[in-house]
């Protein structure tokens, strides 16, 4: 069993438990045996070694524990005098190192003089110290072995522990670049998303801007055609109105009294004129109502398929010069019709305001 423990720490978590085995020295007629009580140490765990300048026997060794502890011993024990040392040897069983060390065969001597007993002991005496003070010195070396060996493991440690500080620092360091890096180009990406977004919806807008001003064309197109067809049947409404007063004048003559008692009727000179006048004017504006209804049927069988193609973006620049034409051709029909409305008018009232001064004129028969 263990006389003594002590537990030591490098801090630097590995603890180390001093162990002081329980020995046991036999002395019989050939040999001189130590037992030394080793339980839970194996065979490999432990060291046995002679130290020919000192006449020592040292006994080493150490095993685990649980919780990063080792357990150790280190013990030294001195070889008498009268052994053999080349003889030693060891045996380990039953958790007990068994050395055993042989004794030399000593003739005695039957008689000895006191000076040679007193130089004797003198001389045992000074071996007995000078074996002391090497057993004192190879302690002390031992020590400082053990010492070096501590400081040269703790180093290793700190060596370990600064290169595992190190490694980790260039580990978290190459965590937080990954992490930028994923961040700016989930910035970068989304940036672009929303870009892309706005693009689209502003393309989205100008294309509904685009068809909005479309179908506002559309509408004054539409628009255009109605006022232009009320425009022509306001026209039509006043030539069949000046052509019927116009009947009604020709068919009502006018009579003139003179002096003889003659009833004189007007000239057909005049008459004639201002028919072939009529007539002439009647002609143009019913060639101009040709033209007219020409160009708006031809716009009536063309406009659905002009107005598919302008609202699927398909019409021609041919086909726009021509709506140009036909819009031109239509105001200047509009207003060679005022034209001809208005000198129609203006004849008309002359022709009235005429016929009355003419007829105040004539005299009574007496």
């Amino acid at each position: 069993m263990a006389a003594r423990q002590q537990q030591k720490g490098t801090g630097f978590g590995v603890q180390y438990e001093d162990f002081v085995p329980k020995s046991e020295w036999k002395d019989q007629p050939e040999a001189t045996i130590l037992n030394i009580d080793l339980t839970g140490f194996a065979k490999e765990q432990m060291k046995v070694t002679y130290v020919h300048s000192s006449k020592m026997i040292r006994v080493t060794g150490e095993r685990p524990l649980a919780n990063r502890k080792w357990s150790r011993f280190n013990e030294v024990f001195t070889v008498p005098q009268n052994c053999l040392v080349d003889k030693i040897h060891g045996s380990f069983k039953n958790n007990v190192l068994t050395i055993t060390m042989p004794k030399e065969t000593i003739t005695k001597v039957a008689y000895l003089p006191e000076t040679s007993r007193t130089e004797a002991a003198a001389l045992e005496k000074a071996a007995k110290l000078e074996e002391k003070r090497l057993l004192e010195e190879s302690r002390r070396k031992e020590k400082e072995e053990e010492e070096a060996k501590q400081m040269k493991k703790q180093l290793l440690e700190e060596k370990e522990a600064l290169i595992r500080k190190l490694q980790e620092e260039a580990k978290a360091k190459e965590e937080a670049e990954m992490r930028k890096l994923q961040e700016e180009a989930k910035a970068k990406e989304e940036a672009a998303a929303k870009k892309l977004q706005e693009e689209i919806e502003a393309k989205e807008k100008l294309e509904e801007r685009k068809l909005e001003e479309r179908r506002l064309e559309e509408r004054k197109l539409e628009d255009m055609k109605l006022a232009e067809e009320a425009k022509l049947k306001k026209i039509q409404e006043r030539k069949s109105v000046d052509k019927s007063g116009e009947k009604e004048k020709i068919l009502k003559p006018e009579v003139v009294y003179t002096k003889s008692g003659h009833v004189a009727t007007p000239k057909p000179e005049s008459g004639s004129g201002l028919k072939s006048g009529f007539g002439g004017v009647g002609e143009v504006v019913k060639s101009a109502e040709e033209k007219l209804g020409n160009l708006v049927e031809k716009e009536k069988k063309m406009g659905k398929g002009i107005m598919e193609k302008i609202r699927r973006k398909e019409i021609t620049s041919e086909e726009k010069k021509l709506m140009m034409n036909v819009g031109v051709a239509a105001l200047v029909i509009f207003a060679l019709g005022a034209y001809v409305s208005y000198t129609f008018c203006s004849s008309s009232s002359s022709s009235s305001s005429s016929s009355p001064s003419s007829s105040s004129s004539s005299t009574k028969p007496e």
